[in-house]
């Protein structure tokens, strides 16, 4: 297993706001000219600085599943989780399907077979609006199956890479619609409070 340090920043809202533009262009889709749906006026700036707010105190009153449920109903997509790796697999240590809010947990699988592989490795955002017609995921073992996907890294204080905060749908989706500065919010603050949990049954695991 590679090791977890390395000292990789946190990202930063450019390095969103061109992943989703890449996402987009290589869907076949043309990114809107203005913004990649970043806080473009101080209205939006409020509005996402307000959904932070609000994922904070449900952070420290319900939990962090609450917390990522009340980002995941600020877009359209089906799910929301933080994905974690260990002995060449991964899953979710947190996991909300809108659809069935008693599933807890999501699959484990090879780390092939998650986009989230691709935060990881990348050291940035991952973006997809339509896996089916983005070429980056030609021969990736999810992409007749999860179609949209916008994942970005969860990194500790200290540079350690603790795991992944995405967005996914089996549907394609437009990641235009995603509140980029709120979830670079709360990946930050996730990865700077300790408070993301565990791989499951790993006890402190890292990565």
């Amino acid at each position: 297993m590679p090791p977890t340090h390395d000292d990789r920043s946190v990202p930063t809202a450019q390095d969103l706001r061109s992943a989703v533009a890449t996402g987009l262009t290589l869907a076949g889709q043309a990114p809107r000219v203005a913004s990649t749906c970043a806080a473009s006026s101080h209205g939006d700036v409020d509005d996402s600085l307000a959904a932070f707010n609000t994922f904070s105190t449900l952070l420290a009153t319900e939990g962090i599943r609450a917390a990522l449920y009340s980002v995941l109903r600020k877009s359209d997509y089906r799910f929301i989780g933080i994905f974690r790796f260990r002995n060449g697999k991964a899953t979710s240590t947190v996991h909300v399907d809108r659809m069935d809010l008693n599933d807890l947990q999501a699959a484990t699988v090879d780390e092939a077979a998650t986009y989230c592989t691709l935060v990881r490795d990348g050291k940035a955002p991952f973006v997809t609006a339509d896996a089916t017609l983005d070429p980056r995921t030609a021969l990736h073992e999810a992409r007749d199956v999860v179609r949209a996907y916008a994942g970005i890294p969860i990194v500790a204080r200290d540079g350690e890479f603790i795991g992944t905060l995405c967005h996914y749908d089996l549907e394609p989706r437009s990641p235009e619609q995603l509140d980029l500065s709120l979830l670079l919010r709360v990946a930050t603050a996730l990865g700077q409070s300790g408070q993301v949990p565990p791989y499951p049954g790993a006890g402190s695991c890292t990565g």
